[in-house]
């Protein structure tokens, strides 16, 4: 059903590209501005690209490049100083460098190296320290990681190791707590999920996340942790469309209705107390424009106006009430295309023009700022 002037909706709208197309790029935001670390180029190749989007000017600009070369770095925020740890290297080899690019001096400092390298860390700030769960090495074995960074004096520390060694997790930080749930023990899925007290200085198993994926995403809020969609183990068996909420006062999962897409690696966030689940990779094979609301408390799903372009794979982070989806792959393959992603009232004419030409447009001569 078409929406009227002035009704209230999940929209999307397209903002300026990024200088570089790229998927598997960090993002992290700091002062009203989204900074985008590594990632992979067109042929697969890491990447030492480093730009930021200033959402007050709506404008792209590039930085000094990383000294090291590497998708999915594990990145916090501290003060003034980004944080870049491990993530894969040439050759999809795990990544040991450790680097601190200052805001104010703009420029890229280089901390003592990890014993070895390490893909697939998660983390979160708190003290501003930076924390790092687990990882997988050279060896393709997982790891029970859990170390702290200060940032301030240029130290690590090795800290009580999680319950399950396993890579790839989504950490979050809730209440003081810290909860990490998922990743993956090789090629398969781990259901684990455990919480970190500080105060006790100790690991607790919770209830196991209900069903094997890989390519899930996951999302909190204060009350709840959600684990969504993703690719059914076996792969032969295609991508889900399952909805499961964890309420963290129960400490019980609770099965929702299932989302209306089955799909896998999509940008999620909660806007305005709701779920959403914008883009991804499904059973057609092809990146996904479809964006979908889902509401805890009536445990229903509603739709939102799709994105402009397609985007899986992509780096995606909330800020102020809005869902910033950027980079990933689009039909065409990687993509520089950005979106925000927020709930307002609907404009005729303002929705996103399927007509435009999806994909990523040429790399962007570099420019320092």
């Amino acid at each position: 059903m078409a929406s009227k002037d002035g009704e209230c909706v999940f929209k999307s709208e397209s903002l300026k590209k990024m200088v570089f197309p790229r998927v598997f790029a960090s993002p992290v935001i700091h002062e009203n501005i989204i900074y985008v670390v590594g990632g992979c180029d067109q042929m697969g190749t890491p990447v030492d690209s480093f730009e930021m989007y200033d959402i007050t000017k709506k404008k792209w600009s590039t930085l000094q490049n990383m000294p090291t070369k590497r998708a999915a770095p594990a990145v916090g925020i501290v003060e003034d100083n980004i944080v870049a740890v491990g993530g894969v290297g040439d050759v999809q080899q795990p990544v040991d460098a450790v680097e601190i690019y200052n805001i104010k001096e703009k420029k890229w400092t280089e901390l003592e190296k990890l014993p070895s390298g390490i893909l697939g860390m998660s983390a979160v700030v708190k003290d501003d320290k930076v924390f790092l769960m687990g990882g997988m090495g050279t060896d393709t074995n997982p790891y029970d990681y859990f170390r702290m960074i200060d940032v301030k004096e240029r130290k690590w520390k090795e800290l009580k190791s999680m319950l399950t060694p396993r890579y790839a997790t989504f950490s979050f930080l809730i209440n003081g707590k810290l909860y990490v749930i998922g990743g993956r023990q090789g090629k398969d899925p781990c259901l684990a999920f455990e919480v970190y007290d500080f105060e006790q200085d100790s690991w607790r198993q919770l209830p196991s996340i209900p069903s094997k994926r890989v390519f899930a995403m996951y999302a909190a809020s204060d009350k709840h942790i959600f684990s969504m969609g993703g690719l059914i183990q076996p792969g032969n068996k295609g991508f889900s469309d399952a909805c499961e909420v964890f309420d963290l006062e129960k400490e019980e999962w609770k099965l929702g209705k299932n989302m209306p897409t089955k799909r896998g690696d999509f940008a999620i966030g909660l806007i305005e107390g709701k779920l959403v689940c914008a883009g991804g990779l499904g059973n057609t094979g092809k990146p996904y424009e479809i964006m979908e609301i889902y509401d805890v408390e009536t445990d229903t799903w509603s739709k939102g106006k799709d994105m402009g372009m397609t985007h899986c794979s992509c780096a995606n982070i909330v800020h102020n009430g809005k869902l910033y989806v950027m980079g990933g792959l689009s039909a065409q393959g990687p993509t520089n295309t950005a979106e925000c992603i927020s709930y307002g009232q609907f404009v005729a004419g303002e929705e996103s023009s399927k007509g435009r030409k999806q994909g990523g447009g040429a790399r962007g001569k570099k420019k320092q700022s």
